[in-house]
């Protein structure tokens, strides 16, 4: 039973991770954590000393467009979390990207992802009007390059371990990640086109895009490592894209994981506690306008929402609650 509101979300400011395989096998200490959008389960890593949140993209057998990415984005908040580091295997779209780099994405590109939920606005509840230039937090960034240096040396071993898959040893600083809509892998012609139109593209992916909206509507400071898994329809590719079977996506995938998570583990044991991204994390108050949110409709019906989005504006902007609102918050668990 919550006594207030508020006490649906906690106040800590904690590391994050949103990934797949090779990192749900290293997770531990799973929890169930109720959202507005459906039951999360969510485990607990130790990467860089501390203990991280940890959450599985892909919660069932899901398709790309199929996950909840809502409710994994709002665990993440209720629990305290404010700086996520998001992982994606994705396909090669440059010729200096092989399989097994990994990317410091910097920006996103994308056609039309289709019907997918990409924002926590309401229809006549809430409406959000977040910015998507600079997606990824600066700070975050360098930490993550910084820590390539240190950590070459046990991916290097990682790799030697599975001379079958042909890993190469890469780190870009920077990159677009192109996000597709389709579960299937594109066509050759869909893939020359994205070349040849957006700059600085590095990587094609099916999952960063809406996670990355999410986490800058809830004002949570993120950084993305694309992994390169398949050569996809690049040019000269020496093997065909695919998605099992040895050399298949999902086998490289387990490996690269690998690779991400030492990177990553790194990167923490120098991010300091007291790490802030003052855009990132303000992001509510400079995204909603107080006109633009019903608290009554909001809070009936998305009560941990209303939470986080009062708790996230300055205080003289925040809404109190009436009997009613609160008796509402009796029934949240």
């Amino acid at each position: 039973m919550v006594t207030r509101p508020e006490h649906l979300l906690r106040p800590d400011k904690r590391n994050g991770v949103i990934g797949g395989t090779g990192f749900s096998e290293r997770a531990q200490n799973f929890e169930t954590i109720h959202t507005d959008y459906g039951d999360v389960r969510v485990g607990h890593l130790e990467l860089g000393g501390r203990d991280t949140i940890f959450i599985a993209r892909h919660q069932r057998l899901q398709a790309p467009f199929q996950v909840n990415y809502r409710a994994n984005v709002e665990a993440m908040k209720l629990l305290g979390v404010n700086k996520v580091a998001s992982i994606s295997a994705a396909g090669r779209m440059d010729k200096d990207v092989l399989p097994g780099h990994l990317v410091n994405v910097d920006d996103l590109a994308f056609m039309s992802l289709g019907a997918r939920p990409m924002s926590f606005s309401e229809e006549e509840a809430l409406l959000l009007h977040a910015p998507l230039t600079a997606p990824y937090s600066e700070g975050l960034r360098d930490i993550l390059t910084n820590a390539w240096d240190q950590s070459q040396a046990q991916i290097a071993e990682l790799y030697a371990k599975y001379p079958q898959l042909e890993l190469a040893l890469g780190f870009h600083p920077d990159g677009t990640y192109f996000n597709s809509d389709p579960p299937w892998f594109n066509t050759n012609a869909q893939e020359t086109m994205i070349r040849k139109n957006f700059p600085n593209m590095r990587l094609i992916g099916q999952t960063l895009l809406p996670e990355t909206a999410l986490l800058r509507e809830l004002g949570i400071a993120q950084v993305a490592i694309g992994m390169c898994t398949d050569h996809s329809n690049f040019p000269g590719a020496v093997r065909p894209v695919s998605h099992a079977g040895e050399g298949g996506v999902m086998d490289v995938a387990a490996i690269t994981s690998g690779a991400a998570l030492i990177l990553l583990d790194n990167a923490m044991k120098s991010l300091p506690d007291d790490f802030s991204d003052p855009f990132a994390h303000t992001m509510i108050q400079n995204s909603i306008h107080p006109n633009q949110v019903n608290w009554h409709k909001l809070r009936w019906k998305r009560p941990r929402l209303a939470v986080i989005i009062d708790q996230g504006l300055p205080v003289d902007q925040r809404h109190p609650y009436n009997l009613i609102d609160r008796l509402r918050y009796l029934a949240v668990r």
